[in-house]
């Protein structure tokens, strides 16, 4: 439960930074080499948090899912118990050896990196069988857990891919304009959703760290996404009370799907081997969003020299009319180490965080 009371918290910060800076617009302008700073940073920030802490955490999660399914006898067995905790130090060993009926005094966070560790070793093992001796009764099938991976990965970037290419073509047909506004906010609301998706189920491993650094990538990302929102909304005239509405309603869609996606995963799944492959695929899933909103969006749109600053809206409402033989220009030397800053900072910061425990 202490999980769940840190991503409330979490989720109702979330909320409150990202409905304060979409306020900015309407306060004070905003200087854009200050914005392009924050969105370069922000851009490296999901590029490194997918690479090194989304996908590891996901992959590990299926890992133990799938050892979990292949090896059930190693909570009944003497020669799979002692394969599967024989280097389990960190583990409170309070009985001579664990068993089916008595492995619920292990914690689950326990039983996990102990499957963890098991898992790597399996390669070393050269995949033989185990016999009575403690040798692998049956081989672990990598290819299962790779489709899952690559899966997971390719659903997560194509779905953001398919989402825009929707708002795209509804926002091309002209028309109403307000269907044609509202179409950037309904865009916008679902690019929030995923993060929060994301923020969910990294909050359901129950790793501060994880769930910090996520945190902090979705922020740094979803501040200029609100600030543009704000922006483009401001230009096509609608009234501030109007604006405060998109505004909130997009605010408010990563931290609801963070809190839905975590009670999903914690709260339905009774079973700890659904529960971590549902966080595993959903962190997979979530990984490829990223990569799609930074790659895509963020850095392609920064380094387009008619795109002053960094403007999520902007994609949603221009549409494809822009192709890829406009000139383009490379990022400023500050800007490059922004970039490259925030791509290696989730992995410092979780093996600081790791360090300090």
């Amino acid at each position: 439960m202490d999980g769940f009371y840190l991503l409330l918290y979490l989720s109702i910060a979330m909320f409150v930074g990202s409905f304060l800076a979409g306020l900015i617009p309407l306060a004070f302008n905003m200087s854009e080499g200050r914005t392009r700073l924050l969105s370069t940073f922000g851009a490296g920030l999901l590029v490194g948090t997918a690479l090194s802490v989304i996908i590891p955490e996901g992959v590990e999660a299926l890992y133990i899912v799938h050892a979990g399914k292949h090896w059930p006898e190693a909570v009944q067995n003497e020669g799979m118990s002692q394969i599967v905790f024989e280097n389990q130090r960190d583990v409170p060993n309070p009985l001579k050896r664990p068993t089916a009926s008595n492995l619920e005094v292990f914690d689950k966070n326990d039983i996990r990196k102990g499957m963890a560790r098991q898992v790597r070793q399996i390669p070393a093992m050269g995949r033989k069988e185990i016999n009575e001796h403690g040798h692998l009764e049956k081989p672990f099938n990598f290819n299962e857990i790779n489709q899952s991976i690559g899966y997971s990965l390719v659903i997560g970037f194509l779905f953001m891919f398919l989402i825009d290419q929707i708002s795209k073509s509804l926002s091309s047909k002209g028309g109403d304009r307000t269907q044609f506004k509202l179409t950037a906010t309904i865009g916008l609301v679902v690019h929030a959703a995923a993060d929060g998706v994301a923020f969910g189920s990294a909050s359901a491993t129950n790793r501060t760290g994880v769930q910090f650094i996520v945190f902090l990538a979705i922020m740094l990302h979803k501040a200029p996404a609100a600030f543009g929102l704000v922006s483009f909304l401001l230009v096509e005239g609608i009234e501030r009370f109007r604006i405060r509405r998109h505004l909130t309603i997009f605010s408010i869609a990563a931290p609801v799907a963070a809190l839905v996606t975590y009670y999903l995963i914690v709260a339905v799944e009774s079973d700890k081997f659904s529960a971590d492959s549902a966080t595993g695929t959903l962190m997979l899933f979530s990984a490829g969003t990223f990569l799609y909103v930074a790659t895509v969006h963020i850095l392609p749109e920064l380094m387009d020299s008619n795109v002053k600053d960094y403007q999520l809206a902007s994609n949603i409402t221009e549409g494809i009319s822009r192709g890829y033989s406009e000139s383009k220009t490379s990022l400023k030397i500050i800007e490059l180490i922004s970039v490259i800053v925030g791509a290696i900072s989730p992995t410092f910061l979780l093996s600081s965080h790791s360090h300090s425990h």
